[in-house]
């Protein structure tokens, strides 16, 4: 309302009064409980159009013209001595404030505090000082929620120093509007202003002129709101007043926000430091889990302020979440949490909030527990401790969620914030990375007590008969009249009679090349007795196969004495043989690698022959088998390295290469003795080339072993068919017609130019290149016979 009109009502008072009540019309328009002139004057201050309207139909232009000039008669005498002017009264307020009050000292206080609760008493007492400065009637103080929903106004004398006055928006009241949109207002007329239907949060019907101040942060988030109200019979706010309180209210929410980023840098170097202490835990004692996941515990409670806390591991195969440590309250001397250590308590992740958590990896922040139908009160009715608000959160892991972390009870606040939760997701990430590496590394060392204990079962298990042991030790050698012809030569075939003396027969084949003194004979009968232990009964990659390939590495060691080969490499080429099919399956290894067999897993390539070398190492270290203790350790290491190359020859994958190399050096003559790499090639074309020596004996001892091969493949086709694979022709038993012709490519693809190059760079090999033509001619015998055979039928049934 002008100046002009509201002295016409002040002012005259009788008059206007008079001339009001003079027309019936005007006077039914008047509430009923309108009894006293303040109370006149109070309603023509919240409606002044009805007395603009009346004064322009009922009131004489005589009679405006002398309320006018007495008006700004008024208006010319001096309001202040020394302070004529809008610009100089506030210069004397700001003045004042910074020496009588002392506002600047207050925004230092603010800048010190160490809680929420101090900043906002703090704020609350510098809203009584700017009201002050202001000149204002009445002042409140609204706190707005961390989720941006609700406001509470600030009572300091209440124990809880909230009062909820509701919701932040548009249409309500001031705070609310100033709250939501972040902005100040300078309301003037707050009964005409159609933007606060609902007027001051106080529910003040005296509140006429207002102004309203978000107290923002550097995030955006509005943390407060003042508010400043005067009556309809005072002036309205200055624009300057306005100004001078916005601009006061700025400087102070700078103090805020520097103490707010104080806090957040001390929460930060705390922080760190605690990452730091976790890492030397980490490294330095990563078998302690216990201690790692108190110290994740504490730092969390003191990170978010909660009164207590849980921590929860998540048991993935079981579905279940466990908890060790349980947080009573208690604390050492120097405040430290204590936490009760107690047998393992488990439970489905379908139940409670913490199950929830665990599911579905969200977080949950519960502001009253009691309400929340997730939230079991059993165990406060057991212990008396009483719930209220609760912040369940997940700690993510590679696999999902890895353990749950819940905190109860925020200290000095009603509930948790997303602040809270914002600053434990950083937290979580480290602490994840912790319990992973602790976790794994707990399961390591628990793998390792396994195997120790596996390796103990293992090496008794593996270990032969001490019974067989003692019986071959009373008598290894075979008499010669014993000695089969045909063992001297690489025609030597293994029958059911000589079965019985393989034993014998190897400790012959290693007293003949290496001497009778070579080797403690206990432990090379309990060796030999031990590797045909290993061997698994399968149709053809069994005991007799390795002894096999063991007698034709000996032939062409023997027959190739001058070749160069020094002592070391003659026993990797010999003890390789023996050993180099220990425990096979009866399968290849493509058959682990389509399977996803365990072994496939744990060697990507090579995977038997890794195996089988392995396993002939575990037999050497086991006690009472170390046959090369009278090496010195550097040619012990030699040994088992040499051993292990020759096994892995026994692949045909690699067979190629070497192959190649081989054949090149052969064809140029550039092959030599003195380079060791072109002996450890030779090796290896040695080693394949006894593996397949089957291939180059008579055909009448030859084709029943040829039998037993196709058996084995034939058992692994249908597995294989089984689970969906399709199998290798020579696999599939519906191919059975198909041997020959497979064996001669076999011959020609592999054997054959193995042979030669073997024979060419050690002729004393050559019979093993004549056996195996001499075989190809007998298959294209059998597809001759069998295809004069076809024929003859084809023709009788004509």
């Amino acid at each position: 309302m002008s100046s002009p009109i509201r002295n016409l009502v002040s002012g005259s008072r009788s008059a206007g009064l008079q001339h009001f009540r003079a027309s019936e019309r005007w006077v039914s328009r008047v509430p009923c409980t309108i009894t006293t002139g303040y109370q006149v004057k109070e309603f023509l201050a919240r409606y002044p159009g009805i007395l603009e309207e009346y004064l322009i139909e009922n009131v004489s232009t005589e009679f405006l013209e002398g309320i006018l000039i007495r008006k700004r008669a008024e208006s010319r005498k001096p309001t202040d001595v020394g302070a004529t002017s809008d610009r100089e009264r506030s210069q004397l307020k700001l003045e004042r404030m910074y020496t009588e009050i002392g506002i600047d000292k207050l925004a230092r206080n603010i800048c010190e505090c160490s809680s929420d609760e101090e900043i906002l008493e703090k704020i609350y007492e510098a809203a009584g000082i700017l009201g002050a400065i202001v000149e204002a009637e009445k002042r409140s103080m609204y706190m707005t929620d961390v989720n941006n929903i609700d406001m509470y106004r600030y009572v300091p004398e209440q124990k809880s120093h909230r009062k909820h006055v509701g919701p932040m928006g548009l249409k309500l009241t001031v705070s609310a509007h100033v709250a939501f949109t972040k902005q100040s207002v300078n309301v003037a007329d707050l009964p005409q202003d159609s933007r606060f239907p609902k007027g001051v949060g106080l529910g003040d019907d005296e509140a006429h002129h207002v102004i309203a101040l978000p107290v923002l942060l550097e995030t955006g988030r509005c943390l407060a709101v003042l508010e400043f109200t005067r009556s309809w019979e005072r002036d309205p706010f200055s624009k300057r007043e306005y100004e001078m309180a916005h601009a006061v209210l700025c400087w102070v929410a700078s103090c805020v926000q520097k103490l707010k980023m104080n806090k957040l840098l001390k929460i930060q170097a705390r922080l760190n430091q605690y990452l730091l202490q976790s890492a030397r835990s980490l490294f330095d004692d990563m078998q302690n889990i216990d201690l790692l996941i108190t110290k994740i515990m504490t730092f969390t409670k003191e990170l978010v302020s909660a009164d207590r806390c849980s921590l929860f591991l998540v048991d993935q195969v079981r579905k279940e979440l466990v908890a060790e440590f349980f947080d009573e309250g208690k604390s050492s001397e120097d405040g430290t949490p204590l936490y009760t250590k107690t047998s393992q308590i488990r439970f489905s992740v379908e139940k409670g909030i913490s199950g929830y958590v665990a599911r579905t990896g969200l977080s949950v922040n519960i502001r009253d527990a009691n309400s929340d139908e997730r939230f079991n009160p059993e165990v406060d009715n057991k212990t008396g401790y009483r719930t209220q608000s609760v912040l369940c959160l997940p700690i993510h892991g590679k696999t999902g969620v890895i353990s749950v972390m819940m905190l109860l009870n925020k200290q000095e606040e009603r509930f948790f914030t997303e602040e809270d939760e914002r600053s434990f997701q950083s937290f979580s990430v480290y602490s994840a990375l912790a319990l992973q590496y602790a976790r794994i590394f707990n399961q390591l060392t628990h793998q390792q007590a396994k195997y120790k204990v596996a390796m103990d079962v293992l090496e008794f298990h593996i270990k032969g008969p001490d019974s067989e042991v003692q019986e071959l030790r009373k008598d290894p050698y075979i008499p010669d009249d014993k000695i089969p012809y045909a063992f001297w030569s690489f025609d030597f075939f293994i029958n059911d009679d000589i079965v019985p003396d393989l034993p014998k027969l190897f400790i012959k084949i290693c007293t003949d090349i290496f001497g009778p003194k070579q080797f403690d004979l206990t432990k090379l009968c309990r060796f030999i007795i031990t590797v045909r232990k290993n061997y698994r009964p399968v149709t053809y990659h069994n005991w007799q196969h390795g002894f096999t390939v063991a007698h034709s590495l000996w032939r062409i060691v023997k027959l190739c004495d001058n070749a160069g080969f020094d002592k070391v490499e003659k026993l990797a080429l010999i003890f390789a043989g023996i050993s180099h099919d220990i425990d096979h399956r009866g399968y290849n290894n493509d058959f682990f690698r389509k399977l996803q067999q365990p072994l496939a897993a744990l060697y990507s390539t090579s995977t038997m022959e890794q195996h089988h070398y392995r396993q002939t190492v575990t037999i050497l270290h086991a006690e009472g088998h170390d046959i090369f203790s009278s090496l010195s350790s550097e040619d012990h290491s030699r040994l088992l390295e040499l051993i292990r190359l020759n096994i892995l020859a026994t692949d045909l994958s690699l067979y190629f290469g070497n192959q190649k190399f081989l054949a090149g050096l052969s064809a140029k003559g550039e092959f030599s003795f003195e380079s060791n790499e072109h002996r450890k090639a030779l090796s290896s074309i040695i080693m394949t080339a006894a593996d397949l020596c089957a291939i180059s004996k008579p055909w009448e001892t030859q084709r029943p072993t040829i039998d037993n091969l196709y058996k084995e493949f034939y058992e692994q086709g249908d597995i294989e068919k089984r689970k969906g694979f399709k199998p290798m022709p020579m696999m599939d038993r519906l191919t059975q017609e198909e041997v020959p012709q497979q064996q001669i490519g076999f011959i020609d693809f592999i054997c054959k130019p193995m042979y030669t190059t073997l024979s060419a760079i050690l002729p004393e090999t050559m019979p093993l290149l004549t056996g195996c033509l001499e075989v190809k001619e007998r298959w294209k015998i059998v597809i001759s016979e069998k295809e004069t055979k076809k024929s003859t039928l084809i023709k009788s049934n004509v």
